[in-house]
């Protein structure tokens, strides 16, 4: 087995085509998006963990969500060809996507995605084992995503990663400092 952490983050480049980036960042301009928050398992309480910088999230729907959803499949089952793990041959399914608005100034704070998901309407539920990321634009400056301390991933307009979950990636998204930065995110379970 490799151990080193990072052979388990795939980033595949290009993995959208601009023209359905372009379509998807269209539609979102009648997106209504609200504050970030994480879950606090000591306090029982959802807060921003970057005050006045927390980015914005959606998990409204535009017309071509479901579509950007179902590509997804994609990516996660060339993940887990990759990876070539006999024990790991299987996934029960994943979420809808959730999109990520980030202006000037906006960030994402220093987290991991080991969290209980609830999504009830498709029947998923329980903790992600994978999360994937990916960027609708590139046409903004800062905003850098690194992985464990200093591991910068360099997103390109329609880029995807794929990573772990767990407690052994740790992730943030440093502020945008011009433009704004366009990504979403779904959990694989």
């Amino acid at each position: 087995m490799i151990t080193d952490l990072k052979y388990y983050v795939q980033h595949q480049k290009g993995f959208l085509p601009e023209t359905f980036c372009d379509k998807i960042l269209d539609e979102l301009k009648s997106v209504k998006f609200k504050k970030n928050t994480f879950y606090n398992n000591k306090t029982k309480k959802y807060a921003p963990r970057s005050g006045n910088q927390e980015l914005l999230m959606s998990w409204q729907g535009t017309p071509s969500k479901n579509e950007l959803t179902g590509k997804l499949w994609h990516a996660i089952d060339k993940y887990i060809k990759t990876i070539k793990m006999p024990w790991f041959n299987g996934w029960q399914g994943y979420t809808a996507v959730r999109f990520n608005k980030y202006k000037k100034n906006k960030k994402m704070a220093l987290h991991c995605d080991h969290i209980r998901l609830f999504e009830k309407p498709d029947g998923l539920e329980g903790v992600p084992i994978l999360s994937v990321v990916g960027t609708l634009n590139d046409d903004y400056k800062g905003g850098e995503f690194i992985l464990f301390d200093d591991y910068e991933i360099k997103f390109g307009k329609g880029d995807v990663l794929v990573f772990p979950s767990s407690f052994l990636y740790p992730h943030k998204v440093k502020p945008v400092k011009r433009g704004t930065r366009y990504s979403y995110v779904s959990w694989v379970c």
